[in-house]
């Protein structure tokens, strides 16, 4: 069980060159009009404890609401929630969850060439027994959307 939980541990710090939360990335919220929240599958040990990937997706989106996020379901950009977990055999469970940003990008070299990119994002891990996976869960999203609300509205210079 260490073993593992060190595992998924040190592979939710490790910065890959990727996006973050840094000035530079906070920079591409800017001028966001709506995001739609996107959810990748959870496993189904923590579908099992509650934390179901639909009461995970509707409650991120109302915690982006209440904090001052427009959503919009048309809308080409997306966050999205990424759940990452491990349990030994009885024990806890090791939750790292991931939101972040994801928003169309053309190439400066070929223009023509169109992706979808993650731009910004934050993480968070928990341990949890199983009986408390799905407040921790909750929890966790309310800590990531309060994250993303307080980045979107310092590049647009709203209030919640």
């Amino acid at each position: 069980m260490y073993g593992k939980v060190c595992v998924l541990l040190t592979a939710a710090a490790m910065t890959l060159g990727g996006a973050g939360d840094a000035a530079l990335d906070r920079a591409t919220l800017r001028g966001l009009k709506g995001i739609h929240v996107v959810l990748d599958p959870v496993a189904p040990e923590l579908e099992k404890e509650g934390a179901s990937a639909d009461a995970l997706r509707g409650y991120l989106e109302k915690r982006l609401r209440e904090g001052g996020v427009p959503i919009d379901a048309a809308s080409t950009e997306f966050v999205a929630l990424r759940l990452t977990s491990v349990r030994a055999a009885r024990g806890p469970f090791a939750v790292a969850m991931i939101i972040g940003l994801y928003q169309p990008v053309s190439l400066v070299r070929e223009p023509k060439i169109k992706t979808a990119t993650q731009t910004w994002e934050v993480d968070t891990v928990v341990l949890a027994e199983p009986k408390q996976v799905y407040q921790a869960c909750m929890d966790s999203v309310d800590d990531l959307a309060g994250r993303f609300a307080t980045a979107y509205h310092s590049m647009n210079k709203t209030t919640p």
